[in-house]
C-alpha cells in the first residue's frame, strides 16, 4: 500500500438514501435502558445537590454534608457514563464506487482498507448520521399490553389482599417486576406512538429519542425546586409543612410543582430548538416532552403503589389506570403548548434572520443528514422514505373537528402561564378536597376523589381533542 495516496472523506450528496429495516420494538428496548440509567442518574444526583443545600432534607437551608456529595458523585457517576456511551452519536460509513476512464483499479482509504476493482474506478466515501426513521410499535398494541399486562398483575396481586401467606407473597415477587414495567412504560409509549402516528411529521430516531430523553431529564431541576427549594423556602416564611393537608404541603402541589416542572419542561423545549422549524414541530416536541417527564414521574409512583403493602393490588390497579388517561396526557397536553409557542418564536426567529442575509429560508436545516428509505424486516419491501411526507388523519377519539378547535396562543410567555395554571388546577382541586374532607369515612373520600378526578379527566380530553386539530394544522404554523 505504500506509495497509493488516500481518498480523503467528502460531503454527502443529497439524493443518498440509507436503507434501514423496520425494528419498532427495539426503540422501546433502548428507551428502557435509558430511563433505567436516568431514574438512577436522577436521583443520586439529587443526593449530591442536597449534600450542599440541606443534607438532612428538614427544609431548613444547610447543614452541607461533604461524605455526602463524595457518596452521591461516586454512585451518579456510573450512570453518567453509562448514558454517554448509550447516546453515542451513530454514524454510517457509505463508500461509493463508480465506472471512471480518468479512476483507478486500486484505492486505499484511511486508516488502512485497500479496495481493488477489476476496472478504472472513482471512489468517494462520507461519513453521515445515520437517520433512521422513528418507529413504535402500534399504540393498538401497546394499549393491549397495558390493558392486559395490568390487568393480569392485579389479579395476581389479589392473594396478598386476602392473605400474606407464603404462596400469595411469592406470586407477589414474581409479577411486581414486570407489573412495574408495564405500569410505568406501556401507556406512555402508546402517547409517544399516537403522536408520532397522527401528527404528520416526518421524525428520526434519533429525534424522537432525545425528546423523551429531554423530558426525562427535565426531572432533575423540577425535584431540586419540590424537594429542596421551595421547602426551604416555605419553612423561612413561617408556613407549616406538618402532614399532606397542610398549607406547606399544598403549596407545593399546586404552586412549586406547576412553576417548576412547567418551566423545567419548557427549558427542556428550548435544549431542542436545533429540531425546531415550526409552531407544528415546537407542539410535537412539547408534547414528547411532557411524556419523557411523564415516564421518569411514573416509574416513582407505580412503584409506591406496588409497595403499600397488602392494598398493592387496588393501589396498582386505580394508579396505573388513572395516570395512563389522566396525568400522563396531561403532563403532556400543557407542554406541548409551551411547545407550540416556543416553537412558532423559534421559526420566526430565524425567518427574520434568513430575510436579514437577504435568503428567504422557509423551514430551518440544523445540520446535514442522511436521507433514509425503511424496508420491511420479513419481506423486503418499501415500507416508507424520507422523500414520503406522512399524511395527518386525525381519528374522532383524538380529534373533535376543525369547527371547535381551540387556537393556541403563540406567546411563549403566555403558552407557560397557561401551563402553569392547568397544572395548578389539577393538583390543586385534589389537595383542596383532601383538606375539606379530611375528617370523612374513608369510602366517602375514596369516592369523592374518583368523581374529581374523572371530572378532570373528562375536562382534559375536552381541551386535548380541540388543541391538536389546531396545532397539526400546517397554515396555523405559519409565521405572522
Amino acid at each position: 500500500m505504500q506509495g497509493l495516496m488516500k481518498t480523503p472523506l467528502s460531503p454527502a450528496p443529497n439524493n443518498i438514501y440509507l436503507s434501514q429495516k423496520s425494528s419498532r420494538w427495539r426503540t422501546i428496548g433502548s428507551m428502557l435502558g435509558l430511563v433505567t440509567v436516568i431514574f438512577f442518574y436522577v436521583n443520586t444526583a439529587l443526593f449530591i445537590v442536597s449534600g450542599f443545600i440541606d443534607s438532612n432534607l428538614n427544609g431548613i437551608l444547610g447543614p452541607s454534608d461533604p461524605l455526602q456529595v463524595m457518596i452521591g458523585t461516586l454512585c451518579s457517576t456510573p450512570f453518567l457514563l453509562a448514558f454517554i456511551l448509550l447516546r453515542k452519536p451513530k454514524l454510517a460509513h457509505v463508500v461509493r464506487i463508480e465506472p471512471s476512464n480518468q479512476g483507478t483499479n486500486t484505492h486505499l482509504i484511511a486508516p488502512s482498507t485497500l479496495i481493488q476493482t477489476p476496472m478504472q474506478t472513482s471512489l468517494k466515501h462520507h461519513l453521515v448520521h445515520n437517520t433512521a426513521p422513528l418507529q413504535i410499535p402500534p399504540l393498538k398494541q401497546l394499549w393491549l399490553i397495558f390493558f392486559f399486562g395490568t390487568l393480569i398483575s392485579t389479579i395476581c396481586m389479589i392473594p396478598i389482599l386476602i392473605s400474606s401467606t407464603i404462596w400469595a407473597v411469592l406470586l407477589f415477587l414474581l409479577i411486581a417486576i414486570p407489573a412495574w414495567i408495564i405500569g410505568f412504560s406501556t401507556p406512555v409509549f402508546a402517547w409517544w406512538a399516537t403522536s408520532n402516528e397522527y401528527f404528520g411529521l416526518q421524525t428520526t430516531k434519533r429525534q424522537g429519542e432525545w425528546m423523551l430523553i429531554a423530558g426525562m431529564l427535565s426531572t432533575f431541576p423540577a425535584l431540586v425546586i419540590n424537594s429542596l427549594i421551595s421547602p426551604i423556602i416555605i419553612t423561612f416564611l413561617g408556613i407549616s409543612m406538618d402532614g399532606v393537608e397542610s398549607l406547606g404541603y399544598g403549596m407545593i402541589l399546586f404552586l412549586s410543582a406547576p412553576i417548576g416542572e412547567e418551566l423545567s419542561k419548557a427549558l427542556a423545549i428550548l435544549f431542542l430548538s436545533r429540531f425546531i422549524d415550526s409552531g407544528k414541530r415546537g407542539f410535537q416536541i412539547g408534547f414528547s416532552v411532557g411524556l419523557g417527564f411523564a415516564l421518569l414521574e411514573n416509574m416513582s409512583y407505580i412503584l409506591g403503589a406496588l409497595l403499600s403493602g397488602e392494598s398493592a393490588a387496588l393501589s396498582f390497579i386505580l394508579t396505573t389506570v388513572l395516570r395512563a388517561i389522566g396525568s400522563i396526557p396531561g403532563h403532556a397536553t400543557w407542554t406541548a403548548i409551551s411547545g407550540f409557542a416556543i416553537g412558532h418564536h423559534i421559526s420566526k426567529n430565524n425567518h427574520s434572520k434568513s430575510l436579514i442575509d437577504g435568503i428567504y429560508v422557509k423551514k430551518k436545516i440544523t445540520k446535514q443528514e442522511s436521507q433514509w428509505a425503511l424496508f420491511d424486516n420479513k419481506t423486503g419491501e418499501l415500507i416508507s422514505s424520507s422523500s414520503i411526507k406522512p399524511q395527518t388523519v386525525l381519528p374522532k377519539w383524538l380529534s373533535a373537528g376543525k369547527d371547535k378547535e381551540i387556537k393556541i396562543t403563540k406567546s411563549p410567555t403566555l403558552a407557560i402561564f397557561i401551563a402553569i395554571f392547568c397544572h395548578a388546577i389539577w393538583n390543586g382541586t385534589l389537595w383542596i378536597s383532601g383538606r375539606i374532607f379530611i375528617d370523612s369515612p374513608i369510602l366517602i373520600k375514596i369516592v369523592i376523589d374518583l368523581v374529581l378526578v374523572t371530572t378532570l379527566i373528562v375536562i382534559l380530553w375536552f381541551i386535548l381533542r380541540r388543541l391538536i386539530p389546531y396545532a397539526v394544522d400546517d397554515r396555523n404554523s405559519l409565521l405572522s
